[in-house]
């Protein structure tokens, strides 16, 4: 507040006795309760500053504090006051937003009283809450701060949760054995099962197929060295000198292909020929893709994407295209194919 503003108040406190100024004649919107200016609450308070004046007709400010939604709880209102001069009483009410009167610091019973604080409680309060902020008497006039507390009430289940019987949760598996590590060697741990003992080499036992002992014996295959000239696929040292298997083009030769299956290629069907015991087909995928004509079969899609009835077989396959027939008579323009490898023994180029 300003000096010039807080020398008016004195001033106008000090001539109450030679003039009756109206008690509104300054008095702005919030003069009235259809003007009461926002308190927000944060953190659960609220705070509000301001200066009333019946001297300086400005009487009464309102407020309008709004809790939370759909919860009841308590309000703390604390009304402090600095008055021009010692003596000069505040006072306020609060009403529900239905205009019903709640609580109320009333002015002070005793003249030229110094108190300068007043609080009130209100229970059970929700909604909106609507404060009247006034000065007492004619002479009265202070600046102040209105503070709201606010705590939510704890919210009643109705039920007696000491009473409830609650049902025994259900039983957790048993946790299981940790696994016993491969040390020392022993055949009769699973975990021993893809181990190969170098210092306690034996020859029969499955995981020590591929493996050179320590020190090496040439009558093992594994400790045979790679002729580059006439590479065995069997021999351990060659390994290192295959290429990695694509899998589009699965190499029978290669053993990096051992177990490895080739995968569906998909393809567009470029013509369509009608035959009196199915349909010719011709697609765009050849021995490019990695197909060949005695391990592929396929499968017809509609344009929708779904699976025609029939068998399909490859008749020729070239370098970029193939031709197929199928037993179903009526396929679609526009229709795909989805070639995949005939299901069988995976492919080992060490017999």
């Amino acid at each position: 507040m300003s000096n010039a503003i807080w020398v008016g108040l004195v001033l106008a406190a000090s001539v109450a006795c030679v003039k009756n100024v109206p008690q509104d004649l300054k008095t702005g919107e919030d003069g009235r309760n259809k003007g009461a200016k926002e308190m927000k609450i944060e953190n659960d308070e609220a705070k509000a500053h301001g200066i009333v004046t019946y001297p300086g007709g400005d009487r009464v400010d309102w407020k309008v504090l709004e809790l939370p939604k759909d919860q009841t709880g308590t309000v703390e209102l604390k009304l402090r006051w600095t008055p021009p001069r010692p003596g000069l009483d505040l006072s306020f009410d609060v009403y529900n937003e239905y205009g019903r009167l709640l609580e109320s610091a009333k002015p002070n019973t005793r003249s030229r009283s110094r108190k300068t604080q007043k609080s009130v409680t209100v229970p059970k309060a929700k909604g909106k809450l609507f404060i009247e902020v006034y000065a007492s008497g004619r002479g009265d006039a202070g600046k102040y701060t209105l503070t709201a507390g606010w705590k939510a009430d704890a919210i009643d289940t109705g039920l007696d949760w000491l009473a409830v019987q609650l049902m025994d949760p259900p039983k957790l598996p048993a946790v299981p054995e940790p696994i016993k590590p491969c040390e020392p060697f022993d055949k009769a741990n699973p975990a021993c099962k893809n181990e190969c003992p170098i210092t306690a080499y034996d020859p029969t036992w499955p995981a020590c197929a591929n493996v050179c002992p320590v020190p090496p014996d040439p009558k093992i295959k594994a400790c045979k060295l790679c002729n580059k000239d006439q590479m065995d696929p069997c021999l351990p040292d060659c390994l290192q000198y295959y290429p990695a298997c694509d899998p589009d083009k699965v190499d029978p030769t290669n053993p990096k292909c051992d177990g490895v299956t080739k995968q569906p290629q998909a393809g567009e069907i470029t013509d369509i020929k009608s035959l009196a015991d199915g349909t010719q087909v011709t697609i765009n995928l050849g021995t490019e893709n990695g197909i060949d004509k005695t391990n592929w079969v396929g499968d017809i899609l509609d344009p929708a994407g779904a699976k025609l009835t029939g068998t399909f077989k490859l008749v020729s396959v070239g370098k970029r295209a193939s031709v197929g027939k199928t037993t179903n008579s009526s396929v679609p323009q526009g229709s795909t194919i989805v070639i995949k490898p005939k299901p069988g023994p995976a492919i080992k180029a060490c017999h």
